[in-house]
């Protein structure tokens, strides 16, 4: 049974409440009816009822869903014993959300050290009068002769004396193992000291015929007799064609990795803002019979016969409360793959608590580890500042690495990094690297966030693809895409070594061709922001001795990657080489909003970027 509690104040005025509710009766978020039990003892005491709520009642918030609604007085246990039988009972019944009132009082303040006397005067000393509630009622059954007040005392000193005892037996606890606690919701994920089982993670490749078969679900419509729309006819036509090429793009890297995950019994679970299609009109995971109101067809759910299901759900626009629930949804299933994608990046703004409280600390304060997914589209293409920035930085900033040590790089060092860390933060550059990562994330011995920065105009872009050859059995997710150019075969004579992630790299390597500085100048794509590939990043820097080193973003200055990857950089490199900054100047907002601007930006930061004299003479 959903249960949850919570206080007066909050009902009324926090906005996840109404969230909450929105989501109780949608198909794919119904928890089938819960209990709230609303405390409603002026959680929020300095401020009056009257100043806190425009409402009379805490819980009017339920009327939106018809919820009944039970206000019962909090000092009458019999009567809050039979209102919780009654709504434990129409949540059985109907399976629809039921709350229960609670009214009641505080006698203290906001906490033992509060004076409540200070703004609530005429109230607390009505408080001083009354009798607790455990008295109250005591006074009653030994009024009715139900009990003796002997017996009331005798129970009262007994429960004295069980507090009393665990009080003492808890001074001999010299440690606490919050190891122990970590498996508690996954029996048998861990082992008895807390340690995940291995310390590798299978091969997240995958064969021909996998990757084929997979193709072909994704690019036909399993249902007979079922008319889709023409435009979607040619976007299957087209995932054909890459299959018999052996090529994939983004949605059909995202579709492979499903599908194989669902082919090993792994069940997915991707939701959000317009997910079914794709913002971008690019997934197309559901498609509706044009013919037929209703009639929907879900390809992935016909990959295999016994293959796990595929949930994909358009969310309400709710961003705290639908992220609330995935959280809780992957809490209760490390064996599922549960995503939540934003509409855009930043949409994940109004959900910021979730993400602060639950998701980056959930190891460290909840004693819990979680393998939620975030989908975050990201990328300056001059649509402006809300549609911009999934503000990479925030991210990062809430790393617990440090950037001034370089960890011991060990045989299993990329798995220990993972073990190690609070959450993962990609921007991969290929399909196959994004095909990787989804795969690493469920088939790791152990659970952490992961946040991915998604590309927007890359869904499309002719040279974001990937061939089979990336993806086939050996193959794996790589923290860093190294220069493979003509760069990487005469190393002595580079001049520049650009870092990047993401996009940009296609508009560094555009614009390097254009400048016929393909020998000059190698560019890096560091996939892994974190944990940070100390390593490979050493091994690139190492590998041109005579380049200067330049950290290229297409973010503002004070946004984005560089306060984290640039310190990080030179600790890889025991600083003996300055690391430059190419990129868009420190500015208040995400993006421009001029077109025009935006070009000049790009263009001015290339410029920087490839030449070679930009940092002579600079300290």
């Amino acid at each position: 049974m959903s249960i949850l509690l919570h206080g007066d104040a909050a009902f009324a005025g926090q906005g996840v409440v109404y969230e909450t509710f929105h989501l109780s009766d949608l198909p794919s978020y119904t928890t089938h009816g819960t209990v709230h039990v609303v405390v409603n003892n002026q959680i929020g005491f300095t401020t009056d009822p009257r100043m806190a709520r425009s409402s009379p009642y805490p819980t009017d918030v339920a009327r939106v869903v018809n919820a009944p609604i039970f206000h019962v007085n909090a000092d009458d246990p019999e009567a809050v014993m039979y209102v919780c039988k009654v709504a434990a009972e129409w949540r059985a019944t109907f399976h629809k959300d039921v709350v229960v009132d609670l009214v009641g009082y505080r006698r203290n303040g906001h906490n033992e050290m509060d004076e409540p006397m200070f703004t609530q005067p005429l109230m607390y000393k009505k408080i001083k009068q009354q009798k607790a509630g455990l008295q109250k009622y005591a006074e009653k059954l030994i009024s009715e002769g139900v009990v003796t007040l002997q017996e009331y005392q005798e129970e009262v000193s007994r429960y004295d004396r069980i507090c009393e005892e665990a009080h003492e037996r808890s001074k001999d606890e010299k440690i606490m193992h919050i190891k122990h606690w970590l498996d508690s919701p996954w029996p048998g994920f861990f082992t008895l000291d807390g340690q995940p089982k291995s310390m590798s993670c299978p091969s997240t490749g995958l064969s021909e015929e996998e990757l084929s078969h997979i193709g072909q679900v994704a690019s036909s419509v399993p249902l007979q007799d079922f008319t889709i729309h023409g435009g979607l006819s040619r976007i299957l036509k087209g995932r054909a064609a890459m299959v018999e090429a052996r090529t994939v793009d983004w949605a059909l890297g995202e579709y492979m990795a499903f599908g194989s995950l669902l082919k090993e019994g792994i069940h997915v679970r991707l939701s959000g803002q317009d997910v079914e299609r794709g913002t971008f009109s690019h997934r197309h995971h559901v498609l509706h019979d044009q013919n037929v109101d209703k009639r929907i067809c879900i390809p992935m759910n016909h990959i295999c016969p016994n293959q796990a299901p595929y949930t994909v759900c358009n969310s309400s626009l709710s961003e705290y409360g639908v992220l609330g629930f995935e959280l809780g949804f992957a809490m209760a299933s490390p064996n599922a793959l549960v995503l939540w994608e934003a509409q855009f990046g930043d949409f994940h703004n109004t959900a910021q608590c979730i993400i602060d409280q639950f998701i980056c600390p959930g190891q460290a304060k909840w004693v819990r580890q979680n393998g939620i997914v975030l989908l975050l589209p990201h990328g300056m293409e001059g649509m402006g500042p809300e549609h911009s920035s999934a503000r990479p930085e925030r991210f990062l900033q809430m790393c617990n690495d440090d950037p001034d040590v370089t960890p011991k790089i060990t045989e299993d060092f990329a798995m220990r990094q993972l073990y190690d860390c609070n959450w993962i933060v990609v921007n991969c550059s290929t399909p196959a690297n994004y095909f990787h990562v989804l795969r690493r994330q469920i088939l790791q011995p152990f659970r952490k966030p992961l946040i991915i920065f998604t590309p927007k105009s890359l869904l499309r872009h002719p040279e974001a693809r990937s061939s089979f050859e990336e993806m086939l059995p050996g193959s794996q997710f790589q923290r860093l895409i190294p220069e493979q150019g003509p760069a990487a075969q005469s190393s002595g004579r580079v001049r520049r070594i650009i870092f990047c992630t993401g996009k940009v790299y296609y508009e560094l390597n555009r614009e390097r061709r254009a400048r016929g500085m393909e020998d000059a100048v190698a560019i890096a794509r560091i996939e892994q922001l974190s944990p940070f590939p100390f390593d490979l990043v050493k091994a690139e820097m190492e590998k041109y001795p005579e380049a200067d080193l330049v950290w290229c973003q297409e973010e503002h200055k004070n946004q984005g990657y560089h306060d984290y990857v640039r310190p990080r950089m030179g600790t890889a490199i025991e600083h003996t080489r300055p690391v430059w900054y190419a990129g868009r100047d420190p500015a208040a907002a995400p993006a421009t909003g001029n077109k025009h601007t935006h070009l000049l930006e790009l263009q001015r930061f290339l410029d920087t970027a490839f030449n070679l004299d930009a940092f002579k003479g600079q300290s």
